[in-house]
């Protein structure tokens, strides 16, 4: 795997040096808003991602290119870029980032250098659990007229190379989306941006961004595409297409490398871009972390187990939908379930007679039924939803449709709990619970019939669906009772 790492670096560095492309000088000329710049928190090289770094934790950027331009009646140079910033997880879900760009330009012996303008960040995302399977944020931009506006004998000629400053507040206003899956993401930006400056126009500016080898500890692939699209008095457009790869070269350091393609009004037709990622904690034990460590779910301990005397319980066949036997099916689960814990006895209730066996009993009856049998305590309910949706994937008419058969299956139960054996010291939960499974197909494309049963989902799938909803609803059941009553084994918290 190592070997493999170096001859991606080493073939992206020939790539580097062969990537002196002229830059388009009258497009380089223009004043841009400065609020369009690159993520500096979770995201791509262009495309922001969703994600909200944590609470406590930060990422440097550094991200250098060089281009070449020619400046009439001086000759050929060189126009440098480099982008330095931080970012910050304030809270959980709030991220706060600072860039500060560096710009040099040289031509025939004249040099000018200098800061670009500032750009402040505040991103707000949901959900703050990290790491999530989908995310959405607003991200606010703006950049300060801060960049160099003096004047170098650069310069005088024909306007030199570019500003440095656009003179005037910019504002950026973007929504963000991330999508994440076992082996890639998808992120999604759309944002409206606008400057004080006249020259600069009113932008929208879009994009999308594909992220695979996402979980892997030292390499991921990206490919991003971005548009930018300026109205007003004109119209201006542009675009950029860019590949990219990441490795980490030290725990917390990661080597960025990608090439860029620029379409329509963009002033680079081609250009290399690298630097460094930097991820760490800073608060507590300060120190430089890989993502792949930071962001992996975060185990919860559990307490230890350790019961003083066997509880005896017993399960009421739940009422409801007698004709799937959906009741005496669920307890059997729960029973399978208890089984291995020798702490735990399910009393059978066959044995006995004159007792209730089936249905919802009330607090009464459930502690009449804990005296007779000497248990500690009862579970009693009734099934409230058993549905089977064989029609439950989209559809659009004569254009595609996911086959998709659904069950779901709802219990609202009651557990009785006697202290010690004592029906006098009752601790009662009364809850509701659902299970869901599905069973997909693969996707039909031009269906030119209504709906055909005989597309889906089998009879024996839709058995099996069924007992995995059932398998599900019964964990959820276990898993509330074992963060109520510390009889039951913490193994069932998920």
């Amino acid at each position: 795997m190592m070997n493999a790492l170096y001859i991606i670096v080493l073939v992206w560095c020939g790539l580097a040096g062969q990537a002196q492309a002229q830059a388009d000088l009258s497009q380089l000329r223009q004043p841009t808003n400065a609020a369009i710049t690159l993520p500096l928190g979770q995201g791509l090289d262009l495309i922001h991602g969703a994600e909200p770094l944590g609470k406590g934790r930060f990422r440097l950027r550094l991200t250098n290119r060089t281009n070449t331009v020619v400046v009439p009646d001086l000759g050929r140079g060189t126009a440098y870029t480099g982008l330095y910033g931080v970012a910050y997880g304030l809270r959980p879900e709030l991220d706060l980032s600072l860039l500060v760009p560096f710009m040099m330009d040289s031509v025939a012996g004249l040099t000018k250098y200098g800061t670009g303008d500032v750009v402040l960040g505040v991103k707000w995302a949901r959900p703050k659990v990290v790491p999530s399977r989908s995310y959405t944020s607003i991200n606010l931009l703006l950049g300060l007229p801060l960049g160099f506006k003096g004047e170098t004998g650069l310069d005088t000629f024909d306007g030199g190379v570019r500003p440095y400053s656009n003179h005037a507040v910019d504002l950026g206003l973007q929504v963000e989306m991330d999508l994440h899956f076992q082996h890639g993401s998808v992120l999604i930006n759309g944002g409206f941006f606008r400057s004080g400056n006249p020259e600069v126009l009113p932008q929208l500016v879009y994009g999308l961004g594909l992220e695979s080898s996402r979980r892997h500890q030292r390499l991921r692939f990206n490919l991003e595409y971005q548009s930018r699209v300026a109205f007003s008095r004109q119209t201006q457009a542009s675009g950029v297409l860019k590949a990219g790869t990441r490795v980490e070269v030290f725990r917390g350091v990661e080597l960025e490398l990608n090439r860029e393609f620029g379409f329509l009004d963009y002033p680079y037709a081609s250009a290399t871009t690298f630097g460094l990622r930097i991820h760490g904690i800073a608060k507590g034990r300060r120190r430089l972390e890989s993502r792949y460590a930071l962001y992996q779910p975060v185990i919860k301990a559990k307490p230890a187990y350790k019961p003083k005397r066997v509880t005896r319980l017993a399960v009421v066949d739940f009422g409801g939908f007698e004709e799937y036997q959906a009741g005496k099916r669920l307890v059997e689960k729960i029973r399978i379930r208890l089984e291995p814990h020798d702490s735990l006895v399910v009393v059978d209730l066959g044995r006995y007679a004159d007792i209730p066996k089936k249905g919802s009993l009330s607090a009464e009856q459930a502690a009449d039924l804990a005296r007779k049998l000497g248990v500690d305590a009862v579970l009693t309910g009734s099934i409230s939803d058993y549905k089977i949706d064989r029609f439950a994937g989209r559809r659009v008419p004569f254009v595609f449709e996911t086959p998709q058969t659904q069950v779901d299956v709802a219990l609202r139960y009651r557990v009785l709990s006697f202290a010690g054996g004592d029906p006098r010291r009752m601790e009662t939960l009364n809850q509701q619970a659902g299970g869901q499974a599905r069973v997909r197909d693969r996707v039909r494309l031009l269906p030119a019939d209504p709906h055909d049963i005989t597309v889906g989902a089998s009879a024996r799938e839709v058995e099996a669906a069924q007992d995995a909803a059932l398998d599900d609803l019964a964990g959820q059941v276990l898993a509330t009772m074992a963060a109520k009553f510390p009889w039951i084994p913490p193994d069932f918290l998920p």
